[in-house]
């Protein structure tokens, strides 16, 4: 059956040599495409900057050195200098929990920023499969118009000469088959430019062929959202948002530690003198609080602002949990929806199939009109280019599902 074939070659074509699969499109898309090289590196900054911030709880040693040579008109010129080691470690400083908390926050966020993409771009390029493929299968599906159309002309021509049909038959047949040439034309430069935004998406020379594809065919879609709901709470989009809401709170505990003490203990030795070796050393250790009094109504406001802040990014991720439930829900549908009507066009498909065979057949008896003949084999056409289509909108809609749960 031509619906069999079609769907085959649209959904579920073979991995074999020389075809270019969706995963291994999806890795070199993540390794070449500018977007997703930003949002990576982007990512391994705010990693190192986790870092640091981790290291403000640990101890710091530093080292210093200087030396100097100096002398006045009429005397011998003198040398002196000094070296030794510094160290400190926080003993009590609420700022420094806050800003390792705060620096989690935007390290999750960075990582949900990637996560996110990576879902779009994985939809945007499976989406150019889809188009590739139905683009591929609808060119192919219009060379047997064209050839169909062209026997169809040779054979009103037959009968027109044979006076057994009318010049508005062999007009209008004519007609048609340069209208099959015309869309013929068209579904070729369709299909080259979304060749060229693959090789764009893959960052490969817009140029360069695009080899046989596979994309593997979407699932049947289950009767409701239930198996995913474990998936959608981990969606990138409420991942930002509570990593906003923790990084809300980190401000607000940064700004409330302004008005308590800090404590640090600090400690030295130093060498000293002014002809080596001979030199002199001296060593401290103490520690140091310090507390504020009075700031001007600056660290109130700070608070206020971080408390304000929270509120906000609070009533962010309540916001964002809903869309995210609703617009997976809604693709939820459209994906189901999508499923009845492949099944539906793969119907239509077999019985006009069978129409067109039938009044084919009864045309060259005699038994049907040229006007009855035409109107089914364009019906035909139509149909065919309908299941293709509903072929790869149901690609689309499991591909904007998938992206609608966050994968």
């Amino acid at each position: 059956m031509l619906e069999q074939l079609l769907l085959t070659a649209l959904l579920a074509a073979p991995a074999a040599g020389g075809e270019l699969t969706f995963d291994e499109a999806k890795s070199e898309m993540l390794a070449s495409n500018p977007q997703a090289v930003s949002s990576a590196r982007a990512l391994d900054a705010a990693r190192e900057r986790l870092t640091a911030a981790r290291a403000g709880l640990y101890p710091s040693f530093s080292a210093s050195a200087s030396y100097s040579r100096s002398g006045s008109q009429g005397s011998a010129p003198g040398d002196s200098y000094s070296y030794g080691f510094n160290g400190s470690q926080p003993l009590f400083s609420p700022s420094i929990p806050a800003a390792v908390r705060s620096a989690e926050a935007s390290h999750r966020s960075a990582k949900a920023s990637y996560d996110g993409l990576v879902s779009r771009l994985g939809y945007d390029l499976k989406a150019s499969f889809a188009g590739i493929l139905n683009a591929r299968e609808t060119l192919k599906l219009s060379e047997s118009t064209l050839k169909r159309r062209e026997e169809n002309l040779e054979l009103i021509r037959l009968k027109y000469e044979a006076g057994r049909e009318n010049k508005a038959a062999l007009l209008e047949t004519e007609a048609a088959l340069k209208t099959a040439r015309w869309r013929h034309e068209r579904y070729k430069k369709e299909l080259l430019l979304l060749e060229r935004g693959l090789n764009r998406l893959l960052g490969r020379g817009l140029r360069e062929p695009v080899p046989e594809l596979a994309l593997p065919e979407p699932p049947a879609p289950p009767g409701d959202l239930s198996p995913f709901e474990a998936r959608l709470r981990e969606h990138p989009s409420l991942r930002a948002a509570r990593a906003a809401v923790d990084s809300a709170m980190a401000a607000e505990d940064s700004a409330v530690s302004g008005r308590l003490p800090e404590a640090s203990a600090d400690g030295s030795y130093r060498w000293s003198g002014a002809d080596w070796p001979d030199s002199r050393n001296g060593w401290s250790v103490g520690a140091r609080i310090s507390l504020p009094l009075f700031a001007g109504g600056s660290l109130k406001a700070r608070v206020a602002a971080a408390r304000s802040a929270l509120a906000s990014a609070e009533a962010d991720l309540r916001d964002s949990s809903d869309g995210v439930y609703l617009s997976a829900e809604d693709a939820f549908l459209s994906w189901r929806e999508a499923a009845a009507w492949l099944d539906v066009a793969g119907s239509s498909l077999d019985a006009a199939e069978a129409r067109a065979w039938l009044v084919r057949k009864q045309y060259l008896a005699g038994q049907s009109s040229y006007f009855e003949w035409r109107t089914v084999e364009d019906s035909l056409i139509t149909v065919q280019n309908d299941y293709l289509s509903a072929g790869r909108a149901l690609v689309l809609a499991h591909a904007a599902f998938v992206r609608a749960i966050g994968e």
